[in-house]
């Protein structure tokens, strides 16, 4: 299978699984079968990285190798430093003190942003945008990608995070913010366009603060990891 098969879904749901780690293998530059799809997997690897880093887990449990059918010898070495980088790391989110059930709201949240439209269409310009550039001939290079890419996660994973988190019970923008590790001012920015797209209401008052909790009034759906893998299969399957 081409690297650039390899969806942002799939790594999460590998930590989701319980994995530890995970080591995605590609061509070398220039010497892909399919033309781009290992640029492509670079770039999927790169948002998933940053999403990891959100949510308080080693970027470093996820990485990008890229060797060619004939180095073996290569495979072997990238395969035993990255085997030796996890077992230091220990078990998922021991050495990063995110255990039981904040670990698992956390992988979540981060397995709904990646699956949201809205990082799968950055992920899916990381080429284009290098190569092409955007609609005005603007191409970007790697820094500015990756500061764009940045913010792009960074909100994505808060809206999804705090969705999650109302879900189990209402709360103030403040304690909010202590559990998320962001600003208060930036998780009522985030309260506001959640609002606004019918996920979540304000309620009553706790010691003067407004309460928030999930909306009743409107049907929340989250896409699957196999609904997005068949949608992806199938978009691929009519490009052949």
């Amino acid at each position: 299978m081409c690297s650039g098969r390899v969806d942002p879904v799939l790594i999460m749901e590998s930590f989701c699984s319980g994995a530890d780690g995970v080591m995605v293998g590609a061509c070398l530059k220039g010497e892909c079968h399919y033309s781009i799809g290992n640029l492509q997997a670079e770039g999927k690897v790169e948002v998933t990285r940053r999403v990891l880093s959100r949510i308080g887990l080693n970027p470093e449990r996820l990485v990008l190798r890229m060797m060619s059918s004939a180095q073996g010898g290569r495979f072997v070495e990238y395969v035993t430093s990255f085997q030796e980088t996890v077992a230091e790391l220990g078990p998922l989110g021991s050495s990063e003190g995110v255990t039981g059930a904040e670990l698992e709201l956390r992988l979540t949240a981060a397995l709904n942003a990646v699956s949201d439209k809205k990082l799968r269409w950055v992920e899916g310009k990381w080429v284009e945008f290098q190569q092409d550039g955007n609609l005005y001939g603007e191409v970007f290079t790697l820094h500015e990608l990756g500061r764009m890419y940045e913010e792009v996660v960074l909100d994505e994973c808060a809206l999804q995070e705090i969705r999650l988190r109302l879900e189990g019970r209402p709360q103030t923008a403040l304690a909010l913010s202590r559990g998320m590790r962001i600003p208060a001012y930036k998780v009522l920015r985030h309260l506001a366009d959640l609002r606004r797209m019918g996920f979540v209401a304000l309620g009553a008052t706790a010691s003067g603060e407004p309460l928030w909790s999930a909306a009743v009034t409107r049907e929340r759906h989250r896409a699957s990891g196999k609904d997005v893998r068949q949608a992806a299969t199938g978009s691929a399957r009519g490009q052949d």
